[in-house]
Parts: C-alpha cells; sequence; structure tokens
C-alpha cells in the first residue's frame, strides 16, 4: 500500500503543504472552510489521523471512557446504561474500564486513556478527594477532558452529579406528609460527600419542623449486609423510629429483607424509603419508594459538558463548576398505603 502524504493532500484540495500542515498538526490558524477540506482529504485518502487531532464535527465517533470501580449489582447497570442511552443521536460511545482490580495506580491508567484512542473520560470514583483530583489534573494533557460525576466538598475538577441534598430532603417531606413524626436513617459511608449530603438533607427538614425528630442514625456502607445489620439494630430499641430513610437501595433491601422475615409489616410498623430507584423497587413485595436518580440525564449533562470543552479547543482549566443534576421520589407501597396512588413522582 502506498504511503499518503501530505502531498497527496494538498494535491487534492489545492491547498499548499504548509496550510495542509498546519490544519492536521491543529497549529496555526486557518479558515473552517480549508480545514474541513483538508480532513474530509485527509480521511478519503486514508491518511494516518489520531481522533484527537481532528475537529469534533468531522470525527466519525467521540470515545469516553468511564473510570470507577465497578461492582456486581443494578446500580453499577443502571448508571452504565443511563450513560449508554444518552449517547443515543451523538458521536459519542461509551467504555466502561473498572480498575477494581488493576495493580496499576489510578492517575497512570487514565493519563494513558488518550494513547488509547480516547477523546475523554468520565471519572466515578467517590473515594477520590480533592488532592486525587489535582493529581489527575496535573499529569492528564490539557485537551483531554476529564469530568467527575462524584461529588466532593470542596470541588476541584468540573463536576456533573446528582442534587443528593435535595433527595434527603424529598424524604423527610414525604415522610411528613405521612404524619410521621419518629425518624431514623440508615446513611452511607461517612467519608462520601453524597452520603453526608443526602443525611444533610433529610435532618435539615427534620430540624426545621415542629412535628419531626429524629430518633434513631446507623452507619452504613450501602453494602445489603449493613442493611440488615441496621435491622438487628432497630429491633433492639426501646423507642423504634416510624419511618426510615436509607440513603441507597442496596441498604434498603438488607434491612426490609430482614424486617420482612421477622414479621415486620411495611409500612404499618415502619415505613421505608430507599435512594437510587433500581428496577428491583418496582420488582419487590411491597414495592419499594425510593429517591429516583435520572442517570440518562446525567449522562447527557456530562456528555453536553465534554462536548463544548472539544469543541472550543481550549486548555481544560477545571474551576470546580458543579452542576446538580434534579431528583424526584418515586412514592411506592413501602412508604404508603396500597390504596394510595402507585409510582407517583413527588418533585
Amino acid at each position: 500500500m502506498v504511503k499518503v502524504t501530505l502531498k497527496d493532500i494538498s494535491e487534492d484540495t489545492g491547498l499548499s503543504i504548509s496550510t495542509v500542515s498546519r490544519a492536521l498538526s491543529r497549529t496555526g490558524k486557518i479558515s473552517k472552510e480549508n480545514e474541513r477540506k483538508i480532513f474530509e482529504s485527509a480521511h478519503r485518502l486514508n491518511y494516518p489521523l489520531m481522533n484527537i487531532h481532528t475537529p469534533v464535527e468531522l470525527r466519525k465517533n467521540i470515545n469516553i471512557a468511564m473510570i470507577t470501580r465497578h461492582f456486581t449489582g443494578e446500580f453499577f447497570a443502571s448508571l452504565f446504561e443511563g450513560f449508554d442511552l444518552s449517547t443515543r443521536d451523538t458521536k459519542a460511545r461509551m467504555s466502561l474500564i473498572s480498575i477494581s482490580h488493576s495493580s496499576t495506580p489510578v492517575n497512570q491508567i487514565i493519563s494513558e486513556l488518550d494513547r488509547k484512542f480516547y477523546d475523554a473520560a468520565v471519572i466515578f470514583l467517590p473515594e477520590f478527594k480533592a488532592a486525587d483530583y489535582l493529581q489527575l489534573i496535573d499529569i492528564v494533557s490539557d485537551d483531554f477532558p476529564l469530568v467527575s460525576i462524584a461529588p466532593i466538598a470542596n470541588p476541584v475538577m468540573d463536576t456533573v452529579t446528582f442534587d443528593n441534598y435535595r433527595g434527603g430532603f424529598l424524604a423527610a417531606s414525604h415522610f411528613e406528609d405521612r404524619g410521621f413524626s419518629k425518624l431514623g436513617i440508615i446513611q452511607g459511608p461517612v467519608k462520601q460527600s453524597e452520603a453526608m449530603l443526602r443525611k444533610s438533607g433529610f435532618i435539615d427538614f427534620i430540624n426545621a419542623s415542629d412535628n419531626m425528630e429524629l430518633t434513631w442514625q446507623f452507619s452504613g456502607d450501602y453494602s445489603f449486609q449493613r442493611g440488615k445489620d441496621a435491622y438487628k439494630e432497630f429491633q433492639s430499641l426501646a423507642d423504634k423510629p416510624e419511618a426510615i430513610f436509607c440513603s441507597n437501595d442496596g441498604q434498603t433491601l438488607g434491612f426490609m429483607h430482614s424486617a420482612i422475615r421477622d414479621g415486620i409489616h411495611i409500612p404499618e410498623d415502619v415505613a421505608v424509603i430507599g435512594y437510587d430507584d433500581l428496577p428491583t423497587c418496582e420488582l419487590y413485595t411491597p414495592t419499594i419508594t425510593s429517591v429516583h436518580t435520572p442517570y440518562q440525564l446525567l449522562g447527557k449533562k456530562t456528555l453536553e459538558l465534554i462536548f463544548n470543552r472539544l469543541e472550543k479547543r481550549t486548555e481544560n482549566l477545571h474551576t470546580g463548576y458543579t452542576s446538580l443534576v434534579p431528583v424526584s421520589l418515586s412514592i411506592r407501597e413501602s412508604s404508603t398505603e396500597f390504596a394510595n396512588v402507585y409510582n407517583k413522582y413527588y418533585s
């Protein structure tokens, strides 16, 4: 096969070799019309192009990696499906890269992505702190967009995430509407910002109410087992809460599994609300009220930020910008009477 050169593209387009060189290397100024003509010629002649050097509007695909510690379960399946659906009718292609079992340092994996034909990365590493993000920003090239979808208290990387505070707020508001006065919470990991935001929204609403009080708190870790452990402690309480907010659906399922096996009636004996609104919430008996997190909308907002960065072709200077995606409450049997409206959205 004959190797295609800059001269071939020059002859094909009628433009000078220097103009072709500036266009393909993305250096110097060149008109949009000539840029389009050069890249179309390069693609047609099969000139070896790096995707990252091709203008966004002329690329066939935008390859985006989602970096996370993947675990088996509905949460990660739902999260990735939402992002995958958000790429519909776009040039974006989403790939999941799990670092759960890799011995290679996280930052090294991410910094090497642009050498493996990726154009951007979405970071979902809730354990990351400001120092981790700063180190990552420092070692990744400026023309490689990075967006986090996990909040931290002091954001330094641009972030798109759910309004976790409002999720907790909506749960407490629903309990107030149902007339509950003594409430409990099974919180998520204390070192993860989203768990603390959910807790804060829940407790702030209670503290502002004249008719409600928080009577029980349990420290969880998002696992099914910690939900079961929470139920054991709940059973030992002399003064039990009437309604409980679980900071994720995994703990909700663990709590309800043990409670129902023990003869507890939900919501008659204790009402329960979860968080994430995973598919199981509609399949379980009783069906589970849960804070609805629209993963497809999260993906759409994240892609908008990435495409904006790619199209501007400027240095990706992170300001800590945070975009909050709204959540709602899917109301089902675990927190309300069976005769009430099923699967209504509370927002």
